[in-house]
C-alpha cells in the first residue's frame, strides 16, 4: 500500500477508535471536512506538512506521526500523562430533533433582530448560525446526496433545510463557502462555479456512489 493509502487507512481507524466525526476533528484543530474526506477517502496524493500537523494535534498523535505513516511507518499516540488536562468527551451525539429545534430558534432570531433593526441581535444571530453548522452540515450533505442517488433528483425531504440552499454561497471559510455551493449543485440549483468547480463536484459524487 503506497503513502496515502497507508494514511488513508491509519487516519480513518484512528478517527473511528476516537468517536469522531470530520466535523469534530476539524473543531480539534484538524483539517478542514473536505480535505479529510480526501485523505480518508485516499483521492489527493499531496498532503502539506501543515496538514500532517493538524492530523497529529486532531487525532492525539505524538508530532510527526502523520509524516510517519506516510514514509511506511505507524502512528504514535499521544501519551495519557503529557500533561494535558482530561476534560471528558470532545463530543456528544445529538438527535436530529433537537439540531431541528435549534435550526428554528436560530432563524426565529435572525427574523426578530432584522425586524428590530438590532445590529447587536442581527450579529448574535450569525453567530448562532455559524456555531450550528458544525452540528448539521456534513449530515445534510450526505442526506443530500443520498436522496439525489437514489431518486435522480432530491426528494423533498430537503424542504426541511431549504434555508440552507438560500444562504449566499460565500463564506469567510473557503472550505465552508465551498460545502454550501456542493449542496446546492446537489440539489440541482444554480451556482456561479467555474468548470473545474462543478468536474470537482461530479468527481465528488461519483465516488459516493461506489
Amino acid at each position: 500500500m503506497d503513502g496515502p493509502g497507508r494514511l488513508a487507512e491509519y487516519v480513518w481507524k484512528r478517527r473511528t477508535e476516537l468517536g469522531l466525526s470530520r466535523p469534530q476533528v476539524r473543531d480539534r484543530g484538524g483539517p478542514s471536512i473536505p480535505t479529510l474526506k480526501d485523505i480518508e477517502e485516499g483521492t489527493t496524493r499531496t498532503v502539506s506538512a501543515t496538514t500532517l500537523g493538524k492530523l497529529d494535534a486532531a487525532l492525539e498523535w505524538e508530532p510527526g506521526s502523520a509524516s510517519d505513516v506516510l514514509r511506511g511507518g505507524t502512528p504514535k499516540p499521544r501519551r495519557a500523562n503529557d500533561g494535558v488536562a482530561s476534560l471528558g468527551p470532545d463530543g456528544v451525539a445529538v438527535a436530529l430533533r433537537v439540531v431541528l429545534d435549534l435550526l428554528g430558534i436560530s432563524r426565529e432570531l435572525d427574523t426578530i433582530a432584522r425586524e428590530m433593526k438590532d445590529a447587536r441581535l442581527e450579529d448574535l444571530a450569525r453567530r448562532l448560525a455559524v456555531a450550528l453548522r458544525p452540528m448539521y452540515g456534513e449530515y445534510v450533505t450526505r442526506l443530500f446526496e443520498e436522496n439525489k442517488r437514489e431518486n435522480g433528483s432530491l426528494s423533498p425531504v430537503y424542504a426541511v433545510f431549504s434555508e440552507l440552499l438560500d444562504e449566499p454561497a460565500g463564506s469567510d471559510d473557503d472550505e465552508d463557502g465551498k460545502e454550501r455551493l456542493y449542496r446546492r449543485w446537489l440539489a440541482g440549483r444554480e451556482i456561479d462555479a467555474d468548470q473545474g468547480l462543478l468536474a470537482e463536484f461530479e468527481a465528488r459524487f461519483s465516488r459516493r456512489q461506489q
